[in-house]
């Protein structure tokens, strides 16, 4: 059903809309065997999300939940300047405190080309929570997913309105509601762990016929790890050995917090100075962290050097190239990652003087010197809170142009400075950005300062199980470096390296994404069988005195591992 806010007449859609799922078979099984163990009767989470606008919209996932049949409601709302509008709601009846709720529908609009829809919860005493935006389009349908959780307060009505407040017609269709518990949630997300961060796994232990051996002793160890988690470093961490010690106990992947950014490599023009990034870059290097480069070009002025913001735009050319050239013939193959422009979305330094390609310029002339580097857009607000300015389908709008033209931009990064973190959002986001097929990175996570050291160690922990289970995100680094004493917001330790509330939820969630050490003996088969997390393991098997060590790994695959050693 659809309706539209101006005529509030309902129009049925006379094409049958069949949304078409596939699931990989060892998906499903896996699932099925999930529960099997670990009795689940409520919701499967539906990661579905479309990017696309459509002639038609499908099918309300959940069929509806608890909005199944139910029809929004108008409401006027009287704006500053005195003027009235109507926007779509939908009253909501017997929301839970501390339940979780998925919210997703169909918008299309009249009177304008596009417009930001945002979803927001409250009653007419509270303040809105954002649920979700969405870049409408005229002739077309688009797909508006987030989610809340629902507070102490009273949650009344689920409002939809353009973010300017201009009086549009929004037509609505396959809107749904789906609540979960906090349990019910926690589930789901363990589910997807299982299926996109572990593999299953048997070893077969055989004498030199091949004759399977029962009751051999196994010991396997994983000894590194697929994922990349890490946090950002600065120059204090130079020379700082039990600060790195810290460090590497902890993490495979890291970030320069300032020191390879244009202000500090080259605060005066001409005047090109690395000692800091070389220093950290030894340290890397030397222990095998796999680190990325962040950034080469920042949009914002406040933090583009000031010399180069009076050049003129034939001499601001010339630095730009001068600038790419200067990092790439000295850090070729050294980063994985380049963010060769941070924060497009809300600034545009380069492109006003630059012209409208001057994005496509660099990411061109990057990869041309540094071919195997994976390029990143990186940008805030995106993933953290609903910004008119960054709407997940801005981003998605803007990476497309920009691959449509050539560019060889592959990775998208979400910087991920959040205040209160909305799990359900998060997730609606990066099921959206998945569409893309592209590795997403979480690349400055942080909690605001603003909330006790103990309520930023439970919100960062939702934002890192939501990062984590999701599997389009291959890597999430936090905003956590350590500098004169302080971080930019959020601390890991104190400055003697004691954890606080952060850094112990780190160190939970680090043991429990990982294998660890498993002890077992083989089955008469001469088998033993495992799920694993992705990574580098290291087996030590033994059988009647003969006792052999081997090394193997886990890659992402549906299939099951085999793995033979012969004693």
């Amino acid at each position: 059903m659809v309706l539209s806010s101006r005529n509030w007449k309902l129009s049925f859609l006379e094409k049958d809309m069949k949304r078409m799922r596939s699931h990989a078979m060892f998906s499903l099984s896996f699932l099925y065997w999930m529960l099997s163990v670990s009795p689940y009767d409520g919701p499967l989470y539906d990661s579905s999300a479309f990017s696309e606008c459509k002639q038609y919209p499908e099918n309300p996932l959940y069929g509806g939940g608890i909005l199944k049949d139910k029809l929004p409601e108008f409401q006027l709302f009287t704006r500053a300047d005195g003027i009235t509008v109507n926007f779509p709601i939908f009253k909501l009846q017997d929301i839970t405190p501390g339940t979780i709720y998925s919210f997703s529908t169909w918008i299309k609009i009249k009177n304008a080309d596009s417009a930001v829809i945002t979803a927001s919860v409250g009653d007419k005493d509270s303040d809105e929570l954002c649920v979700g935006t969405v870049d409408a389009k005229a002739g077309c349908w688009s797909f508006l997913k987030g989610g809340f959780v629902a507070s102490s307060f009273n949650i009344s009505s689920i409002y939809l309105k353009n973010s300017d407040e201009q009086d549009l017609e929004i037509e609505i269709a396959s809107a749904s509601l789906q609540p979960f518990t906090e349990q019910q949630w926690l589930l789901n997300q363990q589910t997807k762990i299982n299926m996109a961060r572990k593999r299953a796994v048997t070893i077969h232990i055989s004498n030199k016929q091949g004759v399977g051996l029962e009751n051999a002793s196994l010991t396997v160890e994983q000894v590194s790890k697929d994922f990349l988690l890490g946090s950002a470093i600065a120059y204090t961490f130079i020379g700082n050995t039990p600060y790195q010690n810290w460090f590497l106990e902890r993490f495979n992947a890291a970030v320069f917090e300032d020191e390879i950014k244009w202000y500090t490599t080259e605060p005066k023009q001409g005047q090109l100075n690395y000692t800091l990034a070389d220093e950290l870059l030894e340290f890397v290097r030397r222990n095998q962290i796999t680190v990325r480069g962040h950034n080469i070009f920042w949009e914002d002025p406040k933090y583009t050097p000031a010399w180069v913001q009076n050049l003129t735009d034939s001499e601001l050319k010339s630095a730009v190239n001068s600038r790419i050239q200067s990092l790439m013939s000295k850090y070729k193959d050294e980063f994985v990652h380049w963010d060769v422009n941070n924060e497009l979305l809300h600034f545009n330094f380069y492109e006003q003087r630059l012209g409208p390609n001057a994005t496509l310029e660099f990411y061109r002339t990057v990869h041309q010197q540094d071919p195997l580097a994976t390029l990143f857009l990186n940008e805030f607000n995106v993933v953290e809170t609903c910004d008119s300015t960054s709407t997940v389908d801005k981003y998605i709008a803007k990476i497309r142009e920009l691959k449509e033209d050539g560019m060889s931009m592959n990775g998208i990064g979400l910087e991920g400075h959040f205040g209160a973190p909305n799990p359900p959002r998060i997730r609606s986001t990066l099921d959206k950005l998945a569409t893309l097929g592209l590795p997403i990175w979480l690349t400055e996570v942080d909690i605001s300062d603003t909330f006790s050291k103990e309520t930023q160690g439970i919100y960062l922990e939702q934002v890192l199980r939501e990062g984590f289970s999701h599997p389009a995100v291959d890597g999430i680094m936090m905003w956590s470096a350590i500098r004169r004493n302080k971080c930019y917001r959020m601390c890991l330790t104190d400055p003697d390296l004691n954890n606080l509330p952060t850094g112990d939820v780190v160190d939970k969630l680090l043991k429990e994404w990982d294998t660890g050490i498993l002890k077992g003996q083989t089955d008469e088969h001469g088998s033993y069988s495992f799920y694993g997390f992705l990574g580098e393991y290291k087996l030590t098997a033994s059988y009647e005195g003969k006792v052999v060590d081997a090394a193997f790994s886990l890659s992402p695959s549906h299939e099951t591992k085999h793995f033979s050693v012969q004693l």
